[in-house]
């Protein structure tokens, strides 16, 4: 089994026509992922991804559902037939929303629904035609917004914009704007040495202009209800996680307009120790931007990795460690509803630590988690309940997904799927 890792899901431009098909004939629960999404959208999505045309699966409106629905319907492989479960989730732009799905705070039909909405705003942004998006590879982010801003300068009225869209890597950017603005600082750029790509959009994705979009996005997200995450996203606008399920509609909203910044991502999940990536969605672009000597990155939709995948997961004892981690990941995704300091360090930040450094000496030995070590982590999550004030509702649910996932059977827990109804002690 992996150690502690996290999960990252690709965005718009990874769709290709046949995506998904091979798992669908494999795996029942990926069809079934398949079906439902046929059943939310009111069409035959499944038969767009599997046999195109490609000119209407790469649709705006159409990309977008495909991908999050793939992306989700290869978590449910990962976590349900495999039996993996991450420290954390990232999704790079429509990804994001993907993974907040995959991790319990929109449930997939509303995904699917927000989604082709989004694609319909972005593509009538698209219909106008007065945008442009180029890929800048070679000089660092800090040297392309600067180009963006000499060139942007040149114009009081705002009418020649360009800006950083996508920081990539330390070595690839993304631009956006209007389309002479594109085009002015391309050239810029190419003459210090750059390779800059025209993209094939006409939409100034990730720019300021998509303002309009946005304000149409936040309104379909004003009646979405978001629930509690079973573990950590981390924004790729910010690199830090969701604080709370507040934020997840102001977040997304703004996911249009400002840039991703995926570097800042991995500099997150880097810093708390997170180890290696599996990416769930159509293609590997994300194992490919990932940077050399860094976290071990696996693809899904690679084979060699998707093998290496399943045979790990069949290499486990009766209690994986990332049973452990995501003990550790539902403590802090729990509300704090107590703002006692000496209650929170002894009921919730001690026993936490606790666990943590259990899970850093298994990582160092090797070793699966015994049964005392899986009390010890279900201890911690009664004190943090406990501590926190969650609902007797929010224990019973969480408790419930981590049994189901693990197929955990303690004497004084519930079985799997069942609500819990005794002391973990």
């Amino acid at each position: 089994m992996l150690n502690k890792h996290t999960i990252w899901f690709p965005g718009q431009g990874s769709q290709r026509v046949g995506m998904g098909k091979a798992l669908s004939e494999r795996y029942a629960v990926f069809n079934k992922a398949m079906e439902e999404a046929n059943e939310a959208l009111g069409m035959r999505l499944d038969s767009l991804m599997y046999e195109g045309p490609m000119t209407e699966l790469t649709r705006t409106d159409n990309a977008q559902p495909a991908i999050l629905a793939v992306g989700v319907a290869m978590f449910r492989v990962y976590s349900r037939e495999w039996g993996y479960a991450p420290a954390m989730a990232a999704g790079h732009s429509l990804g994001e929303i993907t993974a907040l799905t995959c991790a319990g705070a929109i449930t997939f039909p509303d995904a699917l629904r927000l989604v082709r909405s989004r694609g319909e705003f972005m593509q009538e942004a698209a219909a106008a035609g007065i945008g442009a998006m180029a890929a800048v590879n070679g000089p660092s982010p800090d040297v392309v917004a600067e180009v963006c801003l000499e060139t942007s300068a040149g114009c009081a009225d705002g009418s020649r914009m360009v800006v950083v869209s996508n920081m990539n890597s330390e070595r690839q950017t993304v631009i956006s704007g209007h389309k002479e603005a594109v085009h002015e600082a391309s050239e810029r750029l190419s003459g210090l040495g750059a390779a800059v790509i025209q993209l094939q959009v006409s939409a100034p994705f990730h720019s300021p202009l998509m303002a309009p979009a946005a304000a149409h996005f936040a309104r379909v997200l004003s009646r979405v209800s978001f629930g509690e995450m079973s573990f950590p996203v981390v924004s790729s606008l910010t690199g830090q996680p969701y604080g709370n399920t507040a934020e997840i509609a102001g977040m997304l909203a703004r996911g249009l307009t400002d840039p991703v910044n995926w570097p800042a991502v991995l500099a997150f999940q880097k810093s708390i120790g997170v180890t290696a990536a599996v990416e769930l969605g159509p293609g590997n672009v994300l194992k490919r931007l990932a940077p050399p000597g860094g976290m071990r990155v696996f693809a899904f939709d690679d084979k060699e990795d998707e093998a290496h995948l399943a045979a790990a997961s069949r290499q486990t004892d009766a209690y994986p460690i990332e049973l452990l981690n995501r003990c550790l990941a539902i403590a802090t995704c729990v509300r704090n509803r107590n703002w006692n300091a000496a209650e929170y360090e002894q009921g919730v930040a001690k026993p936490y630590r606790g666990v943590q450094q259990l899970v850093e000496r298994l990582r160092e030995t090797g070793e699966q988690a015994a049964e005392a070590h899986v009390r010890q982590a279900l201890a911690m999550l009664e004190s943090v309940f406990r501590t926190k004030g969650a609902t007797a509702e929010e224990q019973e649910r969480r408790l419930a997904r981590l049994q189901g996932e693990f197929g955990l059977r303690l004497p004084g827990v519930s079985p799997a799927g069942q609500p819990y109804a005794g002391s973990l002690s």
